[in-house]
């Protein structure tokens, strides 16, 4: 029953999503659902007291299941709508605002973290002069350079001067908002603070006690005092959900080996802590009712501890539900479990629907209910005695583990692959020995825990317990994820496709649960074979072309917002072209973050050419992830420092795809795709021309690509000397990418009057230390009427080419603006015709 009401209500969320502007609906929907639901609740009232039952079933019933069957879709309906209402526009490039705040410290992560941070609970906020009462939380960042806030405890008042941030949309196609995420973690925002202005403020008298943020910070400490760097990160991430500490690397390995799960809080560490607990307390000959009393209470406590993510409230809510059947006699199914906690938390907040955790949480848990348990080991455990019987034992116990979770990754496949772009078969193998590592690391930290608080003599020797299990889960995770790569996906899977394979585990886990009940022959063939052919669907779910990929042959140009560098994509009518990758740091690659997600959203699984205009790493850096990924084939470069160690993961990735780098030292003619030319120019590099970064500079290629009526200029970082040398042979272009972000170096006027730009588009990082774009540069591009847009302010621009002149749209003003090819044409603003 848990299951069909959720199921109705997830419907009627999913149609009411149809819709342009669910919010305006929410007060029908609600009138809506309120009076069908009064109606099925009158015509069973009625049924019940008709002396005349076949009447009631032929008449009333109908009516009851109908009416409320109508009355759930709505209500899921009003639910989308209030989501919908509650998921505000949020700004692209918002303005920082100085402000100085007071409040209570509610949250730190520790000072061996890659940056700290603290989660202030500000109660005091001041704006120039006006000064005003608060009850927000915000998140303090440190600069790297300053110093540690190794003083911060929760509970502390301050007051600081810093520039507040508010959550902020996505900044390229295809990337989800850091906006929604701080949302979700009900979070107003960021405070870049000057830690120089830092005080203790007076405590007021009304002061509350933080037990769970305390307690999270000292359970840190004490993590990053007794274990090593490497395991109390690990520690922390898989107990309290603070992954700040993981290396970038070490959560790459655990995302390609399919055990990203293992890193933050999930239904699988709440279970192995419940049944550590429930161990415990049988093994003390506590009574039933109090053991499971004290066994739910810790349980709860620590999803509290945690901050209740959905994934830790689902896990918990099914123990829950199953222990207490279990102590009353009567067995809860935990199919219906899963639907019973699924249907609270939607209620309880319409917007998890869209938390990733969630959605990976509760398909993970359905495939798990569609591959039937632990049947197969149950019946082999039963098999006999002695050693040959105990082997077959543990076969069937590992091989009942792989189909879990052969399963479980076919529930959660399509998710992945939209969320990441691959699918981590590595898993398959990988999870046998992380999961039972996972419960060994897990007991051993409640021992190290029990011991420090306790018997602190035996607290090393509890931490070198908790070291074996966690150095053995990360070598494991490296050298397993390393030789099993994940397999990419580089297109999509359509939204149907998706719903049409967890509906298939759906039908799969019902039958299954039919089974149980019946305990039939067919029934049980029955659910096998259901259970097979789901699987089947479930896998295919994550390789099924992308239904996104537009037919129209109208060109656009899409200038990505990566930073401090370069990344454009075209698709000219010859055929899509990616002109630099943007760049790539440790904590950061934009061809992973910024040009892959774009490519997906617009359906591009290869591009048919890519240009790195210089071996910069602004301009090469995202390139390795692309090719590696197989989006990109032939590289068109300048050849320089042929010998550079950059080049090699870049090599070998266009090799695995069949591609190559192809070095251009002279003017030339490229083809895109079948007959679609580009020409490609090349200033000769003068002597002496200055520092290596300006050599490099002045020999970045530059491309002329048509695009309709007009063309492109991609000029890479080209300075001035260059520009003087190239003013005969680039010609007028429409567009004009600003060489080298704008920096007083280039766009000099002869190489404007060359070009006659009708919009200029300035790549470069906001509050970049090089101070760019120039100021100069600026004004000499509005001198000649040229549009200048910048990604800096702007996010990502679109530029699409038609018949009257280019259409501008930027993440930051996503509505139209046609900007005219004749520069005496009237400007149709947004909302108006041509």
């Amino acid at each position: 029953m848990p299951v069909r009401l959720w199921l109705l209500l997830l419907m009627g969320y999913a149609a009411a999503g149809t819709a342009p502007v669910p919010a305006a609906a929410e007060s029908t929907l609600r009138v809506a659902a309120g009076l069908l639901g009064a109606l099925s609740l009158s015509a069973a009232l009625a049924g019940g007291r008709r002396p005349n039952r076949s009447v009631s079933r032929g008449i009333v019933r109908p009516i009851e299941i109908m009416s409320g069957a109508a009355a759930l879709l709505a209500a899921g309906g009003c639910l989308r709508a209030e989501a919908d209402r509650a998921a505000r526009p949020l700004p692209v490039h918002p303005r920082r605002t100085a402000i100085e705040v007071s409040g209570l410290i509610v949250e730190t992560v520790p000072a061996d973290a890659k940056s700290a941070t603290v989660l202030l609970e500000a109660r005091s906020v001041r704006v120039g002069s006006t000064e005003a009462s608060c009850r927000a939380t915000l998140v303090l960042r440190w600069d790297r350079d300053a110093p540690q806030p190794t003083w911060a405890s929760p509970g502390l008042w301050i007051a600081l001067r810093g520039e507040y941030r508010p959550p902020e949309d996505a900044r390229n196609p295809g990337c989800g908002a850091p906006g929604r995420w701080l949302e979700r973690l009900r979070l107003s925002g960021t405070v870049d603070l000057d830690p120089t202005t830092i005080a203790l403020s007076p405590e007021p008298h009304e002061s509350e006690v933080l037990w769970s943020g305390l307690m999270r910070h000292r359970l840190a400490r004490m993590f990053s005092r007794d274990l090593s760097g490497p395991v109390a990160a690990l520690a922390r991430g898989m107990s309290l959900g603070d992954r700040s500490g993981i290396a970038p690397s070490v959560r790459d390995a655990f995302r390609d080996g399919g055990t990203i799960h293992i890193l933050s809080i999930s239904g699988l560490h709440v279970c192995v802590l419940a049944a550590i607990v429930g161990v415990v307390v049988v093994a003390v000959r506590l009574p039933a009712i109090p053991a499971l009393l004290t066994e739910l209470a810790f349980l709860w406590a620590y999803v509290l501890l945690v901050g209740a993510p959905a994934s830790a409230v689902r896990s918990a809510i099914l123990w829950t539900a199953m222990r207490g059947g279990r102590l009353r006699g009567t067995a809860v199914r935990p199919f219906a479990a899963w639907g019973l906690a699924g249907l609270l938390l939607m209620i309880g907040d319409p917007g998890v629907l869209a938390d990733p955790g969630f959605q990976l949480s509760f398909a993970a848990v359905l495939g798990l209910s569609a591959a039937g348990g632990l049947t197969a080991s149950r019946e082999l455990t039963h098999a006999g005695s002695g050693i040959a019987s105990r082997a077959r034992a543990a076969a069937g116990a590992i091989v009942s583990l792989a189909r879990q979770g052969a399963f479980a990754e076919a529930g959660t496949l399509g998710i992945q692959v939209v969320q990441f772009g691959a699918v981590p078969i590595a898993g398959l193998i990988l999870n046998l020995a992380v999961i039972p590592l996972c419960g060994a690391f897990m007991a051993a930290m409640l021992l190290h825990l029990g011991c420090a608080a306790i018997l602190p003599a035996l607290a090393p020797a509890a931490a070198g317990a908790v070291e074996v299990p966690g150095l053995l889960m990360l070598w494991l995770t490296a050298q397993i994820a390393g030789a099993i790569p994940p397999v990419p996906v580089r297109s999509v899977p359509p939204t149907p496709a998706i719903v049409a394979g967890l509906f298939a585990l759906l039908v799969a886990a019902a039958v299954w649960e039919r089974s149980r009940i019946e305990r039939g022959r067919a029934s049980r063939r029955a659910a096998m074979w259901t259970a097979a052919a789901a699987l089947a669907v479930s896998w295919g779910v994550g390789f099924v072309p992308s239904a996104r990929q537009s037919s129209s042959k109208t060109p656009w140009l899409l200038a990505l917002d990566v930073g401090q560098g370069d990344a454009l994509l075209a698709k000219a009518p010859g055929g899509t072209l990616l002109v630099d990758a943007g760049p790539s740091s440790e904590s950061r690659d934009e061809g992973r973050y910024a040009v892959e997600p774009a490519l997906r959203a617009e359906g591009i699984v290869r591009v048919d050419a890519a240009i790195l205009s210089h071996a910069h790493r602004d301009h090469f850096g995202g390139l390795s992830w692309l090719a590696a990924r197989g989006f990109i084939g032939t590289v068109y470069e300048n050849g320089s420092d042929p010998g550079a160690p950059w080049r090699d993961p870049i090599r070998r990735g266009l090799e695995r795809a069949g591609g190559r780098l192809a070095p251009i030292r002279s003017d030339t003619t490229i083809t895109l795709g079948a007959d679609r030319p580009i020409r490609v120019l090349r200033a000769p590099t003068p002597p002496h021309a200055g520092t290596a970064n300006t050599e490099e500079n002045n020999r970045s290629l530059v491309a002329m690509v048509s695009m309709g009526r007009g063309s492109v200029c991609f000029p890479g970082d080209v300075e001035r000397d260059a520009e003087v040398a190239l003013v005969p042979s680039v010609g007028p272009a429409a567009v004009l990418k600003v060489p080298h972000h704008g920096s007083k170096t280039s766009s000099d006027a002869a190489w404007l009057d060359a070009i006659r730009p009708r919009i200029a588009i300035i790549s470069c990082g906001e509050r970049n230390r090089f101070g760019h774009p120039d100021r100069a540069t600026i004004g000499r591009c509005l001198l000649r009427g040229t549009r200048v847009l910048r990604t800096d302010a702007e996010g990502s621009i679109r530029l699409t080419f038609v018949e009257g002149g280019i259409y501008v749209s930027t993440r930051a003003h996503p509505a139209p603006e046609l900007i005219p090819w004749n520069p005496t044409q009237r400007v149709a603003r947004p909302g108006q015709s041509p």
